[in-house]
């Protein structure tokens, strides 16, 4: 083959010079006894080491779909620290473009932005594809999964030893179940040695091409999988119609199950997740941790949600400045730029005069560029997740055992305290109003979203959105003037270009959010209630946060693999304020 893409990392190719796919089907497929070996299985997991350009993984996307059972599902984890962009993975895969069909096109409209994290992508109701983006020494030990079948497909050890490491052996073992299968292109003896150490068995076998021998095995060990099965009841109960729990009812329908919708109001979006113009960014850390971890691939998860709904949730990608107002803002900013490991595409610092130049207004400061960012409608957003599934309006829910589906959410904000398998959850609400400003002759000029402690939002027909308060003492969502002047103020402080404009106020909004005190969202499952979970707590980035919440609670439901790291998925989880509990009262015992 000709122009075989080639790792400036590793000075290595990415697959066969002689042909890429026949590599794949010796290797990996026929290594690993495939199809044969999941003819038997409900749920077949495989782990790849490597994702590369994704040859492998469209290879057994496509022998799946042929061979595999109506009711049989598989889950691929792949994890990748150097991403290709999505004209490299066209380019490399364009000589099988017709063997793969519609898969190329499908995949790279699903394909995540290059930032570090745990990207789940659901490929049909059956396949689902884990994309992690990291170095595999850091991502491995937080999986969660049950692995039937290993890719080791790293570039050769001599020139990525970082990656053929005891790390790799030891999670491999952690993560197998009783006969899990392996197969790799080396037959390198430290390689073999690793693998025989933690209980793996180790057959040489014949080479692909130049290659004399690569080698293959089983784990001999007997091992209880860790992921519980999926639930036999289908259909699931969500309660709340904002955008928690539309985001899980979307997420489950692609699962295939049926979800069931009961919201208190008359309309969905009816609380805080109905305003008609919202902003979406991550939440900020100044170094990657489980809180960036969650955050960042929510945000690329929501885009990608964006892009594909566009005028259904008035998608407007105008992209967005953090402005560096502050000490404290430009030290974590720059930290985040550098520590959370994006591609420069994606992120970048600009000084006064570059951030002008993208806003098309003057500024003061330096800022944080995020040209991903944007605008969308929470409320059309909420419509969108919720279309073709069944919604109950007006109906208020007391008591979960009065209801007919098997597995409960509780995605009703605040309000899931209300619940008595809940009542002891701690959480804060926070009373939020948002000012829609008509444009003045320099504010028309604005190309994207600013952000400088509160926000202004390029104009849509002519409106600014202006905000946010933030109010704990405040119980109501009556709209307040002094909370209109409050937002202009803000605005004018920090935007001297807009000092002297005379902002007309149009209408506004108000919303009650519900946080917690540790800035962690709750999702998971509910303690010593069976088959309830909660999503919940998202604060004032409940665009971006509930969608990846939706899926890791989908993960609960159907017994998958789980979408993001095991550290973050405890500091996610409601039990984390029981845990917290006990250790207080042990210390003062």
């Amino acid at each position: 083959m000709k122009d075989v893409p080639v790792s400036e990392e590793f000075d290595d190719i990415y697959f066969s010079k002689e042909d890429g796919l026949a590599e794949t089907a010796h290797v990996f497929l026929n290594g690993n006894d495939l199809p044969d070996a999941w003819t038997d299985k409900a749920h077949f997991t495989i782990f790849e080491t490597g994702f590369g350009t994704g040859l492998n993984f469209f290879s057994v996307w496509k022998l799946f779909e042929e061979t595999a059972k109506g009711n049989q599902r598989l889950d691929f984890i792949s994890v990748e620290k150097y991403p290709l962009k999505p004209d490299e993975i066209r380019g490399a895969l364009s000589h099988w473009a017709d063997y793969f069909d519609e898969r190329i096109d499908h995949f790279l409209e699903n394909y995540p932005i290059r930032v570090a994290g745990f990207h789940r992508i659901v490929i049909s109701e059956r396949i689902t594809l884990t994309l992690i983006f990291d170095d595999i020494n850091d991502a491995l030990p937080q999986v969660s999964a049950d692995v039937d079948c290993w890719f080791l497909d790293g570039f050769t050890p001599a020139k990525n030893p970082d990656m053929w490491s005891e790390v790799l052996y030891s999670n491999m073992a952690r993560l197998s179940v009783t006969g899990a299968s392996y197969a790799t292109f080396t037959a390198a003896g430290d390689v073999r040695r690793g693998l025989d150490a933690v209980g793996f068995s180790v057959i040489k076998q014949k080479g692909f091409g130049r290659k004399r021998e690569m080698i293959a095995g089983k784990f001999k060990e007997q091992k209880t999988p860790s992921i519980k099965k999926q639930h036999d009841k289908k259909r699931v109960a969500v309660i709340g119609g904002g955008l928690a729990g539309t985001s899980c009812a979307c997420v489950l329908k692609q699962y295939g199950f049926e979800p069931v919708i009961y919201e208190q109001g008359d309309m969905l979006g009816s609380g805080a997740s109905g305003n008609s113009v919202g902003l979406y960014n991550p939440r900020f850390s100044k170094r990657r941790d489980n809180l960036s971890d969650f955050f960042a691939p929510a945000y690329a998860q929501l885009i990608r949600t964006a892009k594909k709904a566009g005028e259904a949730v008035d998608y407007n990608p105008c992209a967005a400045l953090h402005l560096m107002n502050e000490a404290n803002k430009a030290e974590r900013y720059k930290s985040m730029a550098k520590n959370w490991l994006w591609h420069s595409d994606h992120v970048e610092i600009l000084n006064a005069k570059q951030a002008s130049e993208i806003a098309g207004v003057q500024l003061d400061y330096s800022a944080l560029y995020l040209p991903d960012s944007g605008c969308i409608s929470p409320q059309k957003l909420c419509t969108y997740y919720a279309r073709d599934v069944e919604v109950h309006y007006n109906t208020q829910i007391d008591d979960l055992s009065t209801l007919d589906e098997g597995i409960v959410i509780l995605a009703c904000g605040g309000a899931v305290r209300n619940f008595e398998e809940l009542s002891w959850l701690e959480l804060e609400t926070v009373r939020g109003q948002v000012s829609s400003l008509k444009q003045t002759e320099i504010s028309k000029n604005l190309k994207c979203n600013l952000h400088y402690g509160s926000y202004i939002s390029c104009a849509k027909d002519g409106v600014h959105s202006v905000g946010s308060t933030f109010e704990k003492w405040i119980e109501h969502t009556d709209v307040l003037q002094e909370n209109h002047e409050e937002n202009i103020q803000k605005l004018k402080n920090n935007i001297s270009v807009f000092e002297k404009e005379n902002f007309i106020i149009e209408n506004g909004r108000a919303g009650m959010r519900a946080a917690t005190n540790d800035r962690f969202p709750v999702i998971g499952a509910v303690p010593h209630h069976k088959n309830v979970y909660v999503s919940a707590a998202f604060g004032s980035h409940g665009i971006v946060a509930s969608i990846a919440g939706g899926h890791l609670i989908a993960d609960f439901v159907r017994g998958g693999p789980l979408s993001l790291p095991a550290d973050t998925i405890y500091q996610l989880s409601p039990r984390r304020f029981i845990d917290r509990a006990a250790k207080k009262m042990r210390v003062l015992a």
